[in-house]
């Protein structure tokens, strides 16, 4: 339940540690066990690089009104009370989120968690899994992993003070970008202490993606306020996520090219330019022949990471993977997975492999 709630707090617009009461109520991460601690680190790590994205969607709400936090059922009146999908919510104009509510599943070591992606194209933030949208879900959920989704196009700006505690505008900056369909994001930036931004004392900085499946451009440029808000140089890290090797990038400041470094990480392709002007406009182009990577999501494969993580012999592993995804009708199915039990299969893993039968069944 710790571990949940610090997850969900990370994709809040508030996250604070607090109790009225319980001397035994734990708050610090590093008073519980190692596991524990290590998954609540990497939350926390994150809640601090989303700083940027989440000041831009504060001051978004403040100054023209656009909802930091709005349930799924603004847009879906007909979850008002669902009791699966109510809980669902948008946080700023990128993120979509399908909170976990219910116990894990200890047999499988996951959440068995239902969940609706709106209308549109999204992906998993984490992993890059596509979701066709419009469409309800089952998913399993390890204690490390979240629901958290971002829509096609999203621009989702991050940053990486050196100091853990600095919350001024960094100079350090990863621009994680999706593709899809063309975008653009207005990042705002201020002293985050004073009222000088009344004076135009701060700095808004407009990314502007134009996307074409083997050619795209990123330009990022300061379209309003004074310059000396953030720093007079940064480092940028654009992470074009599900996207293999470019074959042709070409990075320009102004009108000059100036140097980079490009390389592939995990299913991301990356470049990075450093001390480049705050104030003037980079312009970055990459082409390639087939250079998206789809990614979308199968339900085999959550199957599939299950039965690999049970603590079974590896032959019982191979006979459920022949049964799970043979082309039997279902009823056959559960008769030969029940049949299991004569050679080794514990009854807690027989119950398991039907239910998870079920939901093979019904996405």
């Amino acid at each position: 339940m710790y571990t949940r709630f610090v997850q969900l707090g990370t994709f809040s617009p508030i996250l604070k540690f607090g109790s009225t009461k319980g001397k035994y109520y734990k708050r610090e991460p590093w008073k519980w066990g190692v596991k524990t601690y290590e998954i609540v680190k990497t939350y926390l790590k994150l809640r601090h690089r989303l700083i940027p994205y989440l000041y831009t969607e504060a001051y978004l709400y403040a100054k023209e009104g656009h909802l930091f936090i709005k349930p799924i059922y603004y847009d879906y009146p007909e979850f008002y009370d669902d009791v699966l999908y109510k809980r669902e919510y948008y946080l700023g104009s990128e993120f979509f989120i399908a909170p976990i509510v219910s116990k894990k599943d200890h047999v499988m070591n996951r959440v068995i968690h239902r969940m609706y992606i709106p209308k549109g194209t999204w992906y998993d933030f984490v992993t890059g899994k596509k979701f066709p949208g419009d469409k309800k879900y089952v998913a399993f959920f390890k204690d490390n992993e979240y629901p958290v989704f971002v829509k096609e196009g999203s621009i989702l700006v991050l940053g990486d003070n050196e100091n853990l505690n600095d919350t001024t505008p960094p100079k350090n900056i990863e621009i994680q970008i999706f593709p899809g369909c063309s975008s653009s994001y207005n990042l705002y930036e201020d002293d985050g202490l004073s009222d000088l931004y009344k004076k135009g004392f701060y700095l808004k900085t407009n990314i502007d993606y134009n996307y074409m499946p083997n050619n795209y451009t990123v330009i990022v440029r300061a379209i309003e306020g004074k310059s000396g808000i953030v720093p007079e140089k940064r480092n940028y890290k654009f992470n074009f996520r599900n996207t293999k090797k470019s074959d042709q990038v070409s990075v320009y400041f102004n009108s000059s090219q100036i140097a980079f470094t490009s390389y592939v990480e995990k299913d991301s392709f990356v470049v990075e330019v450093k001390d480049v002007p705050s104030i003037g406009q980079l312009t970055i182009n990459c082409k390639g022949k087939d250079i998206e990577i789809s990614s979308l999501r199968i339900i085999n494969d959550d199957i599939k990471s299950i039965i690999s993580d049970l603590q079974i012999e590896t032959e019982l592993k191979e006979l459920i993977d022949d049964i799970m995804f043979c082309d039997l009708p279902i009823n056959k199915k559960r008769i030969e997975i029940r049949k299991l039990a004569r050679k080794g299969l514990e009854k807690k893993f027989v119950t398991l492999f039907l239910k998870l039968l079920e939901y093979l069944n019904i996405v």
